[in-house]
């Protein structure tokens, strides 16, 4: 499920989105204590130290590597992403981003439930469909997640995308998919942010958008004629293909 060559590949740029976005958000709705959800290496927790957070705490799968995280170790719990976990506290702050397309249709639900257990704030954003990537099986658009927050009583804010979208130093992905959801019980937190949105004179966009880059990935006549194709193989029949691909590489 963590496919360690792609991270360490685009660590560099994640780190520079993460220091990025986090002081943004921060410059909005300030907070003390953050919680990250799919840690992976704990870059983005790593990036929240540097803005004076002081306390963090990093949330994955067993797969984690204790070798290769950029936080203490003891600042990571191991749990199982498809189920609902309860760490016993709340933070300031929850991240999940580009995790939930990890977990399947009912484990993606069940994470929003965690998230929302575990912060009033929350920066959530998932692969659209064909964003592709490695072992993505729940990819949904933007408005479906808005969708399950909304079940659960909490507001998305544009905050993020507006002012990253032009940025070159922060993947596409963030650029395109994270979004702010604050409880609707903290009006205290909706009003800073909309007062922000208002004096920085945001754009008002779509809840489901493709970054121009996925966009121009996909929309050749190769790619759109092949995948459907692919996809209608049976799995056996897949896994040979490629081990055919793989060897003439």
């Amino acid at each position: 499920m963590y496919d360690v060559d792609w991270h360490r590949r685009h660590e560099a740029r994640t780190e520079a989105s993460a220091d990025r976005i986090l002081s943004l958000l921060r410059a909005v709705l300030p907070f003390e204590t953050a919680l990250d959800v799919g840690c992976g290496d704990g870059i983005w927790l790593q990036a929240a130290q540097r803005l004076g957070v002081g306390t963090i705490l990093g949330v994955d799968g067993p797969w984690t590597d204790v070798a290769r995280l950029r936080i203490p170790a003891d600042a990571v719990r191991i749990v199982d992403l498809e189920r609902p976990f309860d760490l016993g506290r709340t933070f300031d702050l929850a991240i999940c981003l580009e995790v939930a397309e990890h977990v399947s249709h009912g484990g993606g639900e069940q994470l929003v439930r965690s998230l929302t257990r575990h912060s009033d704030l929350i920066l959530f954003g998932a692969a659209i469909p064909f964003q592709g990537g490695f072992r993505h099986i729940n990819e949904q658009w933007q408005s479906y997640w808005v969708g399950l927050f909304k079940a659960r009583s909490f507001r998305h804010l544009d905050l993020i995308r507006p002012q990253v979208w032009n940025q070159d130093e922060v993947h596409f992905w963030y650029k395109q998919n994270a979004l702010v959801y604050i409880n609707e019980r903290r009006p205290d937190l909706i009003a800073l942010a909309e007062a922000y949105r208002e004096r920085a004179g945001l754009a008002a966009f779509p809840t489901d958008m493709v970054y121009p880059d996925l966009y121009l990935a996909l929309a050749s006549y190769e790619r759109i004629a092949f995948r459907p194709l692919l996809n209608r193989l049976p799995a056996r029949a897949m896994s040979k293909f490629l081990d055919i691909v793989q060897r003439r590489i």
